[in-house]
């Protein structure tokens, strides 16, 4: 256990000097804007370009695989909007963002780091299908129930208009894109732009935790933390335990494969959750205060299914 802590502690750690950086001074808080504005806007659709431009197509979206991981993530978005309705006595809009909150897993940033740390090349394939479908499909998901559960929203043309506008031109989106035409119709990319798309995608992760870390400074776990641990759990626990389940007691998947599902969905929500909470001014509070206190556990959970992975299950 210690040892796969180790493994993953460099990822976390670079979060902590993000927030560190920024409590004590050294670095300005408008710090975090401009590292998640190049990381998001530059390096990681670069990162993205790269995995899938010489990504195995075939084995990166494989129907099981992808069943795995979002029967998983609907599940808890479903559960999601039931128990704050339920339980905590939400509204429609608010149960919708607190529900997009157990889905959103931070699967670019923090997921592709640490399984190409824990788990390899290998399972990296695996992991990088899941990442590309995942922003349009949660996104576009997340966007329609709103829509539908509020009653002060457009109609649904309108609102599927818009959930298409802002996926095709989301930065990773055109990333993805482009690595999967470069892919297909094997066109060549000259020597020195792939030059340069190496040494930006390089840059991409550490840029990205440091900004995550420098963001977590602007938010506090005032309030809402019995729902905020709701959704922690469902994001940390149910999730990667249903994808676990599906990959590899269902369908038998290789070994590879599981621990990509498991540990991409074993990821904490990311800050797509509280800019989906602004966009429709529901639940910011919760979608702030879930992001702080499932990324700190994140640190024990993570490590916890990584250990159950390789050496409980799959050896």
């Amino acid at each position: 256990m210690l040892t796969i802590l180790a493994t993953v502690a460099p990822v976390f750690l670079l979060i902590a000097f993000g927030w560190i950086s920024v409590r004590t001074g050294y670095l300005p808080g408008g710090i975090a804007e401009s590292l998640n504005a190049f990381a998001v806007k530059l390096a990681v659709p670069v990162l993205l370009f790269r995995a899938l431009e010489r990504l195995d197509l075939a084995a990166a979206f494989s129907p099981p695989l992808l069943i795995s991981y979002y029967a998983g993530a609907f599940s808890c978005f479903t559960l999601g909007i039931i128990l704050a309705r339920k339980f905590f006595n939400r509204r429609p809009g608010e149960a919708v963002a607190v529900g997009f909150a157990a889905t959103f897993s931070n699967s670019v940033l923090l997921g592709i780091a640490i399984v190409e740390r824990s788990h390899g090349q290998a399972s990296l394939t695996a992991a990088l299908g899941i990442v590309a479908l995942h922003a349009p499909s949660i996104y576009a998901v997340g966007m329609v129930t709103m829509e539908l559960m509020r009653r002060n929203g457009r109609t649904l043309v309108e609102t599927f208009s818009v959930a298409g506008r802002s996926i095709i031109a989301n930065p990773l989106m055109i990333g993805i894109l482009l690595g999967i035409i470069v892919n297909v119709t094997g066109h060549w990319v000259p020597a020195p732009v792939m030059a340069a798309v190496d040494m930006m995608a390089v840059a991409a992760i550490p840029v990205a935790l440091v900004g995550v870390g420098a963001a977590m400074t602007r938010y506090q776990m005032k309030a809402n933390l019995p729902e905020a641990g709701m959704v922690a759990a469902l994001s940390l626990l149910l999730h990667p335990a249903i994808a676990f389940v599906l990959s590899h007691f269902v369908f038998d998947l290789p070994a590879n494969t599981v621990r990509a599902a498991v540990t991409v969905a074993a990821m904490p929500p990311g800050l797509n959750i509280y800019l989906f909470a602004v966009m429709y001014d529901r639940a910011v509070n919760l979608a702030a205060s879930a992001f702080l206190l499932a990324t700190t556990l994140s640190v024990i959970t993570v490590t916890f299914w990584i250990y159950v992975l390789n050496h409980v299950v799959l050896g």
